[in-house]
């Protein structure tokens, strides 16, 4: 029997696709978010995208994995102002890079989810989910 040697892809071809996998399906929104971290440091990012249970925003500045931040935001129509206790799930650089092959543009940002919440916030959160 020959075994045949094989390459493991470390690069997506094309862009990721969570598609069934999530809990909730995740909606474009591109408003002005202000992560705050504990020493009070306020850092203004975007948003990318967000559902009821989490938010991507993109950001050159990126904390680590496990790190938990309030995000302060409004939603679209500047009615409603949004202050979230998150925590970093993701951090992605702006690009993959593997030995074998050329890097791969990636949108350099983090990924949170959404923590001790309230069944008032949830509420809201999906509320906000079904107008985006």
């Amino acid at each position: 029997m020959t075994r045949q040697q094989g390459r493991i892809r470390r690069q997506p071809s094309s862009g990721l696709n969570f598609a069934g996998v999530r809990r909730y399906p995740r909606r474009r929104l591109s408003v002005e978010v202000l992560i705050q971290d504990a020493e009070g440091w306020e850092i203004p990012v975007e948003s990318v995208d967000f559902s009821p249970v989490g938010m991507f925003v993109k950001s050159y500045f990126l904390f680590d994995v496990g790190a938990v931040h309030n995000l302060i935001f409004r939603c679209p129509d500047g009615e409603e102002l949004f202050s979230v206790r998150a925590q970093v799930t993701r951090v992605e650089n702006d690009c993959l890079e593997d030995e074998d092959a050329a890097p791969v543009e990636v949108l350099p940002g983090m990924a949170y989810e959404f923590v001790d919440m309230t069944q008032t916030r949830k509420s809201r959160l999906r509320r906000l989910a079904e107008r985006v």
